[in-house]
C-alpha cells in the first residue's frame, strides 16, 4: 500500500473517493479537493483524515490552491452527465485544467471506466485495453458517460506528454466495499433487502467483476509505480466475472430473503467482463474473492439479519 506520500486526491465525497481516502489516509498525508457546496461534505472529508481543499476545478480557477503533491488521484467524475457537453466539461476539460495545475507531481491517475469500450457481442467477452472504444451504448441510453470519460482519457495522456508527467489509467469495473453508498453491488443488495425487484434485461445478461475496496487501495501504489508518459491502460476488475442475474440469488440466499427480477427493456445491462492480465502484471492478484467480499458488506450494512452460508 502507499506510504509516506502527500497526496492530492478529487472524489472524496463518492463512493470510490470516500473509500479510496478512508483506507490511505493512516499511511499519508491526503488533500481532498472539491466544492464542497453540500452541507457536512467537508465535515466527511475531514473524517477520512483528508485535509479539505475548496475548489471547482472545472472552473480553472485554482486561487490559493497548492501545486507541490508527490502524486494526484483524480477520482472525480460526472457519472450521470445531462449532455455531452455536460460531461465533456466535466469529464475532460475538467481533468485538463487539473492535470495543468497539478504538473509538477511524481506521476497521476486519472481513474477511468470500463463503459468506455465498444460493445461486443458476446456479454462474457473479456476486453482487453486495446480493444475498440467509443462508449457504452447499454450503460445508459440518456446519459454519455463512457464517451465523456473516454474523452477525459485522450485530455489526460495529452497533459501527460505536454509536462512530461508519468499517468497510469484504470478502467474501473464494480467497485464495492465500505464507503459512501458501497458501489453497485450493495445497492443491489439494498434493493433485496427492502423486497425490491432487481431489473433485468430480456436480451443482454449484466456482467462485471466485483472489486473490493481494500484491493483497490492496495492497487494504488503499483499504479503510480507504473505510470508511464503517455498514459498506462489498465482494467481495474475483480478477478472473477459475474453476472448480475447469478449474483442476485446468491446475495438473496445468503440474506435469508427471497429475490425478484424485473424484465425490461430499460435495464442496465452492459457486458463488461475484462482481461486483467495487465492489471496481474502491475499489482497482482485480487486479494478479496467476491464472495468472501460481499459477506464482509452484508454483515457491516446489515448486522441485524442472520447470513447463510451459500457456496
Amino acid at each position: 500500500m502507499l506510504k509516506g506520500a502527500r497526496l492530492l486526491m478529487t472524489g472524496m465525497t463518492g463512493q470510490v473517493g470516500a473509500s479510496l481516502a478512508r483506507l490511505l489516509s493512516p499511511h499519508n498525508e491526503i488533500s481532498g479537493l472539491a466544492r464542497f457546496s453540500k452541507p457536512g461534505s467537508r465535515e466527511a472529508v475531514e473524517a477520512l483524515g483528508v485535509r479539505p481543499i475548496a475548489c471547482d476545478y472545472t472552473s480553472g480557477d485554482f486561487t490559493g490552491v497548492p501545486d507541490d503533491f508527490d502524486y494526484v488521484l483524480h477520482v472525480a467524475a460526472d457519472t450521470w452527465p445531462e449532455t455531452m457537453d455536460i460531461g465533456v466539461t466535466q469529464n475532460a476539460e475538467g481533468a485538463g485544467l487539473l492535470f495543468n495545475h497539478f504538473n509538477k507531481a511524481k506521476a497521476w491517475i486519472y481513474v477511468s471506466t470500463t463503459g468506455v469500450y465498444w460493445d461486443h457481442p458476446d456479454p462474457w467477452y473479456q476486453y482487453k485495453e486495446t480493444d475498440r472504444c467509443g462508449g457504452s451504448t447499454r450503460i445508459s441510453t440518456r446519459f454519455p458517460y463512457g464517451t465523456t470519460k473516454y474523452c477525459g482519457e485522450a485530455v489526460a495522456r495529452t497533459f501527460s506528454r505536454l509536462h512530461n508527467v508519468p499517468l497510469t489509467i484504470p478502467r474501473l469495473n464494480w467497485s464495492y466495499g465500505s464507503g459512501g453508498h458501497g458501489g453497485l453491488p450493495v445497492m443491489v443488495m439494498s434493493k433485496i433487502a427492502a423486497g425490491q425487484a432487481i431489473d433485468r434485461h430480456p436480451d443482454w445478461q449484466f456482467v462485471g467483476g466485483p472489486l473490493h475496496d481494500t484491493d483497490m487501495a492496495d492497487h494504488i501504489e503499483g499504479f503510480f509505480a507504473g505510470a508511464t508518459v503517455g498514459g498506462n491502460i489498465v482494467n481495474w476488475a475483480g478477478d472473477d466475472a459475474i453476472a448480475m442475474e447469478d449474483l442476485v440469488p446468491w446475495v438473496a440466499a445468503t440474506m435469508g430473503l427471497d429475490h425478484r427480477f424485473n424484465v425490461t427493456h430499460e435495464a442496465t445491462a452492459y457486458p463488461r467482463a475484462t482481461d486483467n492480465t495487465k492489471r496481474v502484471a502491475m499489482v497482482g492478484e485480487c486479494k478479496v474473492k467476491w464472495k468472501d467480499g460481499f459477506r464482509r458488506v452484508l454483515a457491516e450494512r446489515f448486522p441485524d439479519l442472520k447470513m447463510n452460508m451459500v457456496d
